[in-house]
C-alpha cells in the first residue's frame, strides 16, 4: 500500500480536518469553564481576572495534551464520518482500500499527530503547569509560590525534608534557592525522630544547603535537649529541580522527571506507586489515543452511513467520555489496590485495539 497515493493523502487530511475541528472544540470549551473555575479566586490576595486570564492561558499545552485522546475518537468521528456521510467511505472501498487499511490509514494519521503532541506533553505542559500553579498560589497567598499550604516534603534515605520556597520567582532549573520554615527531620535505623532541626531561612548553593537560625531539637535517653546555632551546612542530594519534582503532581511531570526521581529514590526507598503508574500512563500514552480512536469506526462502517454530523458528534464524545473515565477509574485502582501500572495503562489500550481490528477484519472477510 503506497502511503503516498492521493486516495490515502484526501483520508489523512479529512481525518486532519477533523482532529483540528475536535481539538479546537473541545479546547475552547475547557478554556471557558476553566477560566468560569478560576473567576471564583477573584478577590483572594493579589489575584485578579488578569490573573485568572494569564493562569488559564498558560495552562492551554496541558489541556491540548490531556483531552487529545477524547478529541481524537470526536476527529476521526468528524473526518470519517463526513465521508461516510456522502458514501465516499463506499466508494473508497471500491477502489480497494479494506476496512482494515482504513483503519491502518487512520492509526498512521494519528501517529503523524502524536508526535508534535508527544513534545508538547513531554517539554512543554510539565514547565507550564508548574509555572501556572505557582503563580497562581503567589497571587492568592501573597508571594507564597510553590507548595504554599503545605510546603514541600521530601525524603532521603534516613532524612526528611520540609520547608515553603520564598518570593514568586521560583525556578527549578536555579540551582542558588531561597527557602524558609525549613525542618529537617532525622531517623535512625527504625524510623524514629532523633533529631528535628527548624531553621529560618535555607539557601541551596552547589551540592549544599546552608541553614540560618537554627532550632535543634535531640531526643536522647536522659530525654530531650534543645539548642540554637546560627548557620550550619548540610550536605544533601535534595537539589531544588527534585524539589519541584516532589511538589508537582506525578501525572504533570515529564517521563526525564519521572525517571530521575525514580533514580534519586532508588538507594534507600521504594518510589510511591504513583510515579510508576505516571510513568507507564507516559508510555502508553500513544497507545490509548489510537485505542480511542478506533473505536469509532465500526460506527462509521454501518449506523452512520446515513446519519448526520450532529449523531456522529454524540456518539464520538460518548465514547470518549466513556474510555477517559475508564482509564482514570483504572489509574485510581491501580494505586489504591496495588496493582502493577502495565495492567492498567498498556493492556486495556491494547485489548481495545486488538478487538477493533478483529472486528473490522470479521465483517470484511463476510462482505
Amino acid at each position: 500500500m503506497n502511503i503516498f497515493s492521493t486516495l490515502n493523502r484526501y483520508i489523512f487530511k479529512s481525518i486532519s480536518s477533523g482532529l483540528i475541528l475536535s481539538v479546537l472544540m473541545f479546547l475552547t470549551l475547557d478554556i471557558l469553564i476553566g477560566f468560569i473555575q478560576q473567576i471564583n479566586a477573584v478577590g483572594k490576595g493579589d489575584f485578579t481576572i488578569g490573573s485568572a486570564v494569564f493562569y488559564t492561558l498558560i495552562t492551554i499545552p496541558e489541556k491540548v495534551f490531556e483531552m487529545f485522546p477524547l478529541s481524537s475518537v470526536v476527529g476521526v468521528m468528524i473526518g470519517l464520518g463526513a465521508l461516510a456521510a456522502q458514501s465516499e467511505l463506499v466508494v473508497i472501498q471500491s477502489a480497494g482500500i479494506s476496512r482494515i487499511k482504513i483503519a491502518w490509514l487512520t492509526i498512521l494519521s494519528l501517529l503523524i499527530w502524536l508526535i508534535p503532541i508527544s513534545l508538547i506533553g513531554e517539554y512543554i505542559v510539565p514547565s507550564t503547569f508548574l509555572k501556572a500553579e505557582s503563580y497562581r498560589n503567589s497571587k492568592i497567598n501573597k508571594d507564597i509560590g510553590l507548595g504554599a499550604n503545605t510546603g514541600v516534603w521530601i525524603r532521603d534515605g534516613n532524612v526528611i525534608f520540609n520547608a515553603q520556597p520564598i518570593g514568586n520567582n521560583y525556578d527549578e532549573n536555579d540551582d542558588n534557592i531561597t527557602m524558609n520554615n525549613v525542618t529537617v527531620y532525622e531517623l535512625d535505623e527504625k524510623l524514629q525522630v532523633v533529631k528535628v532541626s527548624k531553621a529560618e531561612k535555607a539557601i541551596h548553593q552547589g551540592k549544599s544547603w546552608e541553614l540560618h537560625n537554627l532550632e535543634v531539637t535531640e531526643f536522647v535517653d536522659t530525654g530531650v535537649v534543645t539548642h540554637i546555632i546560627n548557620k550550619q551546612i548540610w550536605e544533601s542530594r535534595i537539589e531544588p529541580n527534585i524539589l519541584s519534582i516532589a511538589s508537582s503532581r506525578p501525572k504533570n511531570l515529564s517521563i526525564r522527571d519521572i525517571i530521575k526521581y525514580k533514580k534519586f529514590q532508588s538507594s534507600k526507598e521504594n518510589t510511591p506507586l504513583k510515579y510508576d503508574i505516571a510513568l507507564w500512563s507516559k508510555f502508553s500514552y500513544p497507545l490509548l489515543v489510537i485505542a480511542t480512536a478506533l473505536t469509532g469506526l465500526p460506527f462509521l462502517f454501518g449506523l452512520l452511513r446515513s446519519g448526520g454530523f450532529g449523531q456522529r458528534l454524540l456518539i464520538g464524545v460518548v465514547l470518549g467520555i466513556v474510555l477517559y473515565l475508564l482509564k482514570w477509574a483504572l489509574l485510581n485502582m491501580a494505586e489504591v489496590f496495588s496493582i502493577h501500572p502495565l495492567i492498567v495503562t498498556a493492556l486495556p489500550s491494547s485489548i481495545i485495539l486488538f478487538l477493533v481490528l478483529w472486528y473490522l477484519g470479521l465483517k470484511q472477510k463476510k462482505n
